[in-house]
């Protein structure tokens, strides 16, 4: 998942961790009880990539969506 270009910058985005002090894996809850993610089989909550680009530091956060 390393082909993320950036909107402002037409640059590839490089994969970057994220983390906070004392805080494990960043994940998005889902929503598993009848919405779109549910009915696709997403579970209950999807881990974070993140990407940053090296020109302008704009970061963006991706739900890896694939099971």
């Amino acid at each position: 998942m390393s082909d993320r270009e950036c909107p402002d910058c037409g640059i590839q985005m490089e994969q970057t961790r994220m983390s906070a002090e004392g805080v494990g894996d960043v994940y998005v809850e889902t929503d598993r009880d009848g919405g779109f993610l549910g009915r696709l089989g997403i579970s209950d909550y999807a881990p974070l990539d993140a990407f940053v680009c090296p020109e302008c530091g704009l970061t963006r956060l991706y739900a890896d969506l694939v099971e």
